[in-house]
């Protein structure tokens, strides 16, 4: 049980670390601070999303990977309706670059939401 408790807590700061190792790397390479955080976000966001997975499979064990595709393919149409009404001509290359942002959006707020309704949840039962 203790390994999976480790397990569980890697799994659930590695975005934060992944980040915060990228974005110190990129900075010292490219002395760009802009430059730095995008390619943070680019390089976390996966990590992110397999995290957003696991912590809803531990915490109400059942699998939303369909659900997450989902919401993904929402945040592309929905940004490229948007791009399409700013712009007459626009490329898969931009709206996928703001599908992937949206998505970091989305996803570190179901983080971080997630990571506070587990907690509740564990001090519950453990009280109960």
């Amino acid at each position: 049980m203790e390994a999976a408790a480790i397990l569980f807590s890697i799994l659930l700061y590695a975005p934060y670390l992944i980040y915060l190792i990228v974005f110190m790397t990129v900075k010292k390479i490219t002395l760009r601070h802009r430059t730095a955080v995008s390619t943070g976000i680019h390089a976390t966001n996966p990590f992110l999303i397999g995290s957003v997975y696991f912590l809803i499979l531990f915490i109400w064990d059942f699998s939303v990977f369909w659900l997450l595709c989902l919401i993904i393919a929402i945040i592309g149409i929905l940004s490229a309706f948007y791009i399409r009404s700013k712009k007459d001509d626009f490329t898969f290359a931009h709206i996928l670059k703001s599908t992937w942002r949206l998505s970091f959006l989305v996803f570190i707020l179901l983080h971080i939401t997630l990571v506070v309704v587990g907690t509740v949840l564990a001090i519950y039962k453990s009280v109960v």
